[in-house]
Formats: structure tokens, sequence, C-alpha cells
């Protein structure tokens, strides 16, 4: 199947989604990028318990995306994208207090847990909504759109964020409070229900589970080489934010400025990239060519922990973004039935968060242990997502078997 490139001519519905992403990645990505600092430098957590706390969040996270889109399926998109989101104002508020006032981690931990529980809730109806908006030559432009987004907003929250962390960490979380307000009135007045349920999918509702998507062969393997890329993905996160700022003792500023480049090149780069993934080859072709990117950004790691080096890889791997991460919803939503997107959704965030949760736990602790010899680490990492490149290209031919039997779904 080939994608269409469109900037211009979209459901009007989807750029009011992609403008709540963007206020939401400007009031929230600084506490997934600061959470782990605030962890070890405000809390004095060693590597391996952060990295407990934090992938233990990731799977959490899936396994309620998981029922969540088996629900937005049944119920309805609207419900989750607009009511579900409001105790995050106040979770986020607990979490600015709690750092205020020095109460136990617990109190932080089990806020934040609790918001990503909400954020889980709500993702798969919002990703769906978009599907539901947009036709399948469309699927591609659609995603990428609400894509830049998010990082328009990830330009800016970081460096907001790296400002507020200079002053204290708790004001990254009081404005996540406030940015999630303002989403929930636009979403509220903007965006009406984009998918109706049929009579019989409430019936139907308990034989249509995450079983059956693992009866789809190429979702299956999709999923297996998905876990695989998640766990070396996870170092450009985590990792890297304790690598640039633990080990390297960079200034938190830093960490900002680099998260804003990503952002920034994002903006500039996503749609010259996403015209040519229209124009030629599949999705998954140029899912293997980000993930080389990727490959290559963690081998300029070994070079230096230079602030200039850490940059470069901020630059290389934010190309390889910007040709996987379309991919990875246009993919799962053409083959699922127009009916069981969110479930599709689901399961593949549930499936592929092992492989996050192994990246964070095992990422960490290898780290740990490379302290002395960081280079190797990011050598080992390197040459683990070149395979993963070459898997994503052994898929693309049942990929386009499959798009030539006419089996996706519109």
């Amino acid at each position: 199947m080939q994608s269409n490139y469109k900037v211009r001519g979209l459901n009007r519905r989807i750029y009011y989604i992609g403008l709540t992403r963007f206020i939401r990645s400007t009031g929230r990505s600084s506490t997934f990028i600061f959470m782990p600092l605030v962890l070890i430098e405000v809390y004095k957590l060693q590597f391996v318990y952060a990295g407990l706390l934090l992938g233990t969040a990731t799977l959490i996270m899936a396994i309620v995306q998981l029922y969540s889109g088996r629900l937005t399926d049944r119920l309805g998109r609207r419900f989750f994208m607009v009511l579900v989101p409001i105790p995050n104002i106040f979770f986020f508020a607990l979490m600015f207090i709690s750092v205020l006032k020095g109460f136990p981690a617990i109190v932080l931990v089990g806020a934040w847990y609790a918001s990503v529980i909400v954020n889980a809730l709500q993702f798969p109806a919002l990703q769906a909504a978009v599907a539901d908006m947009s036709t399948p030559e469309d699927r591609m432009s659609a995603y990428t759109m609400v894509r830049i987004m998010v990082n328009m907003g990830t330009a800016v929250g970081p460096l907001l964020g790296g400002f507020l962390a200079t002053i204290g960490f708790e004001y990254i979380f009081l404005v996540a409070s406030v940015a999630t307000i303002v989403e929930i009135f636009i979403l509220y007045f903007a965006v009406p229900e984009t998918y109706s349920p049929a009579p019989e999918s409430s019936v139907s509702y308990s034989q249509k589970g995450m079983r059956t998507t693992l009866g789809n062969r190429f979702f299956l393997s999709f999923v297996l080489v998905g876990i695989l890329f998640m766990f070396f993905y996870r170092q450009s996160g985590v990792s890297l934010s304790v690598y640039a700022i633990v080990l390297s003792n960079l200034p938190l500023i830093d960490l900002g400025y680099l998260y804003a480049i990503n952002g920034i090149l994002v903006v500039l780069l996503q749609f010259r990239i996403l015209k040519m993934m229209t124009s030629r080859w599949s999705p998954l072709v140029w899912r293997g060519v980000g993930v080389l990117f990727y490959a290559g950004a963690f081998m300029v790691l070994a070079i230096s922990p230079a602030f200039i080096v850490i940059i470069i890889f901020m630059i290389i791997s934010t190309m390889g973004e910007n040709f996987t991460s379309p991919t990875t919803q246009t993919v799962v939503t053409l083959i699922a039935p127009v009916d069981r997107r969110g479930t599709y959704i689901g399961a593949y965030s549930f499936y592929t968060s092992f492989g996050s949760f192994a990246g964070s736990v095992l990422g960490l602790l290898m780290l740990s242990f490379f302290s002395g010899i960081t280079p190797l680490f990011w050598i080992l990492i390197g040459a683990g997502t070149f395979v993963i490149a070459a898997l994503y290209m052994l898929l693309d031919p049942r990929f386009r078997a499959a798009s030539l039997s006419g089996s996706w779904a519109t």
C-alpha cells in the first residue's frame, strides 16, 4: 500500500489532537526526562533501584494500555480522551508537593505510578482516534502531523524543565498539572466522538482479547522484534540521562538543551522525511533505516563523554526517530481490523513493554557495571541495535505480501 504525503487537508480534528499533544508534551516531557535524576539525586537511590522503579512504571503502563485499548473499542474514544485524564491534575500536584516538602519517596512514586495509569488509559484512545479520522493512505501523514506537534512540545518542555530544575525539581510537576487542565479543556470542546461501536462489540468483547492478535502472524513477528528494539531504544532515554548528568557531571540545563535539539530537529526535518518515506519503499524498510541511525548514534557515544559528542548522538538518533516513530502506529493500525484498533495498539504496547522494562533495569545495571569503561557499554548497545535493523529489513517481504493481498484494514 502506497502512503500519501499530506500536510494540509487532513481532518481538522487531527490538528486539534496535535495541539493538545503539544501542550501535553510541553508540560510533561520534563517529568519523564528528569524523574531518574530526582530519584538518584534527590532521594539518593542506587541506579538499580531507580531502574526497577522506572521499569515497573513501564509495565504498569503497558498492562493498563492493553485493557484500555480493548475498552476504547467497546465504549468509544471520547470518555478516555476527555474524562479519564482529569485525576492527573491532582497527581502531578501531589508530586510537586512531595518534592517541595520532602515527603517520603513512596509518596512521589505512588503519585507518579497513578499518573502513568491515567496516561495509559488515555493513550490508545488518542492513537485510535487519529486512525479513525484518517484514510489508510493518509495514516502515516496523520500520525506524523501529531508527532511533530508532540516534538514541538519536546523542544520547549525540556528547556523549561532544565531551567526549573536549577530552581527546584518540584516545579516541573507543577507545570505538568497546569498543562493537563489546558489539554482537557481543548479536547472537550474540539474533538467529538470519532468511533461508535457496533451493538455486537460489547457482546463479543470477551472474545476479542489480546490473544487473538497473536493469530496475525505478521503482527506476532513485528511484536517480537519490537520487544528487542525497545530494550535498546530505552538506552537513549533513561541511561543517557544518567550517563550525561550523574556519570559525566554535565549541568542539568544541558539535558534540557539535548532534548530541545531533539524536538527542534523533528519539527524541521519530519515533513521532509515523510515525503521521502511516502515516495518509495514500505514503512517497514524505513523503520529499519531509522534503527540503523540509532545504532550509529550509540557507537558515537563510545568516543567521549564530552557534551559535543552527546549532541552529535542526539542529532543522529533524532534522525532515527524521524523514521521509526511514524511507522509504529501506522503499521499496527493498518493490520488491525477497524473495530479492534485500540486492542491492537494496547497489545503492541503491552508486549513491547517487556523490552522497555528490561532496558530500564538491565540498562542501568549494565551502565553501573561499566561505569569505568562506558565506551564498551555503548559499543555493545550499538552492535545489538544493528541486529534489530537487520531483523526489520527481513520482515519487509512478509509486509509487502500481506499488502498486495489486500488484507490491510481500511
